[in-house]
């Protein structure tokens, strides 16, 4: 019988990064939903853009997915629900919100662990590059007690090394006949999720299970469920000749500070950062500071605009909608975007009016790159990466020749 994995992710650059996994693993790539229906069956991921906003409005939006999905899932499917590795966002709260909708999950099994970003789950307390992430009193935040709103009975399971898949799928399996709505599971490297996965494929045949966590999980149950055998999809990108690259990075964090510092160093590259405060409060210098980026733009070279300075008080989502709002005209002449934060990906998106991405791959681990119609979109999570990943896509975009495949290999 054949499976299919469904995937609802809280933002769009992690949605993207499931997307990925699954246009690598299964013969067919699976579409991203931006906005709009769902697809009536087969693999799919789509974007619920619930992380920032208040945990009412993110708890009716997953619900209402959920209850969509249901109506026309195969009982093999596997329904996957994508959260941030740092555990930013409503966690609780969304994994409620699908267990309590009738008939369409009986349990579910959480992992976070997101191995080559650094994030790692042990004891059940997630860790960042070694570091505990402490919860608003300071102390390490136990995923138990962040979870235990949704079942008081949440179980740990922190399987011993060198115990087989069919092993922790067995183990599973007793735990959810007891009852156990929740469980979740400790991972420190890519073979734990690996076998991670390949338990929850077993124990999916029999359970209806909602498997929880970022895409260190996906990916591998992406692998393990479609077992297509992997491949190398070819990367397209646009020609030399075409319009240049345009890039949004609305994200505050430090990673991305250091990587626009990078972009900013290079001599071909034009670089406008403005603070929040000028991004709001400013249009007349915004819009200068446009116009010189489209001087520049129709010169054939790569446009940066980011952010610069400290996150505003309030939500970022305002500063980002202006960013996209500002930069339209340019936007719209790009045949490339490149978009840092989830957040800013969505505004963009939103403002170009896309419903629908097709995700072909990844350039390197979370960096992904994605069609809409003849503009490519690459998106990228803020603190993914390190100092020089932007520098190579842009290289990488740069010195492919347009229209022709080239190799799915990393840039």
């Amino acid at each position: 019988m054949s499976r299919c994995l469904q995937v609802i992710a809280d933002d769009l650059s992690g949605a993207a990064e499931c997307a990925a996994a699954l246009a690598q693993a299964s013969v067919s790539p699976a579409p991203l939903v931006v906005t709009g229906p769902l697809p009536v069956g087969g693999n799919w991921v789509v974007d619920s853009d619930t992380r920032v906003h208040e945990a009412p409005v993110a708890v009716a939006r997953v619900a209402a997915i959920v209850r969509d999905a249901s109506s026309h899932r195969a009982g093999g499917d596997l329904l996957f629900k994508k959260i941030d590795s740092t555990l930013r966002g409503h966690l609780a709260d969304e994994l409620r919100a699908v267990l309590d909708v009738p008939e369409a999950v009986q349990a579910a099994i959480v992992c976070p662990a997101l191995p080559t970003q650094g994030r790692t789950l042990r004891q059940g307390v997630l860790h960042v590059h070694g570091q505990a992430r402490l919860d608003a009193t300071g102390q390490p935040l136990n995923l138990i007690g962040l979870l235990a709103p949704v079942d008081p009975e949440a179980l740990l399971l922190h399987p011993p090394q060198g115990q087989t898949a069919a092993a922790l799928a067995r183990e599973l399996l007793c735990r959810l006949e007891q009852g156990t709505r929740v469980i979740v599971v400790d991972a420190s490297d890519a073979e734990d999720l690996r076998r991670l996965a390949l338990a929850i494929v077993i124990v999916s045949r029999s359970v209806r299970l909602l498997a929880v966590g970022a895409a260190g999980l996906c990916k591998a149950l992406a692998t393990e469920l479609l077992q297509a055998g992997g491949r190398d999809h070819p990367m397209l990108a646009p020609s030399r000749d075409h319009p240049p690259i345009v890039a949004v990075i609305g994200s505050f964090s430090a990673v991305t500070t250091q990587q626009v510092d990078e972009l900013a160093s290079q001599a071909d590259v034009h670089v406008a950062r403005l603070d929040p405060s000028t991004w709001l409060e400013s249009p007349a210098v915004v819009a200068e500071t446009v116009a010189t980026a489209q001087a520049c733009a129709e010169r054939g070279a790569p446009v940066v605009l980011a952010v610069s300075g400290t996150a505003p008080a309030a939500s970022s989502r305002m500063l980002v909608h202006r960013m996209a709002q500002a930069a339209e005209p340019l936007l719209r002449r790009a045949s490339t975007l490149v978009l840092t934060g989830g957040d800013t990906a969505r505004a963009v998106l939103d403002r170009l009016g896309v419903e629908r991405l097709q995700v072909l791959g990844e350039l390197e681990p979370g960096i992904c790159l994605s069609r809409d119609g003849a503009r490519f979109v690459v998106t990228k999570a803020g603190g993914f990466g390190d100092s020089q990943s932007l520098v190579r896509v842009l290289r990488h975009l740069r010195n492919v020749s347009g229209g022709q495949p080239t190799p799915g290999n990393k840039a």
